[in-house]
């Protein structure tokens, strides 16, 4: 059994290889680069999908709520006060003016 001389087309210079020790122009390294990328892009969507089902899950306890307390302030008597869903704008700060001198 004989050694093969290595020769200079066979070796891997830096600039022939990207961060992965690969040879980043084959085309298996650009197939599986796209294959990681859509795996990576359907986990992110069913992400999304979880946190829409989530907050929609949430609105619908909040009516339910709103529901109830209608209903016992309405046993009660009691005039309910109309919430606004929209939080209350930010109060205005005066801009300060850093002096330097």
């Amino acid at each position: 059994m004989t050694i093969r001389p290595k020769s200079v087309s066979g070796t891997r210079t830096l600039a022939s290889t990207r961060c992965s020790g690969t040879h980043s122009k084959d085309r298996h390294v650009k197939a599986f680069q796209i294959a990681a990328l859509e795996l990576e892009r359907t986990r992110k969507m069913r992400e999304i999908e979880a946190a829409r089902a989530r907050t929609g899950s949430l609105l619908e306890r909040l009516r339910e709520i709103d529901a109830l307390i209608a209903r016992h302030q309405a046993d009660l008597g009691v005039v309910s006060l109309e919430v606004s869903e929209e939080p209350p704008p930010p109060p205005v700060r005066k801009r300060q003016t850093i002096r330097y001198g």
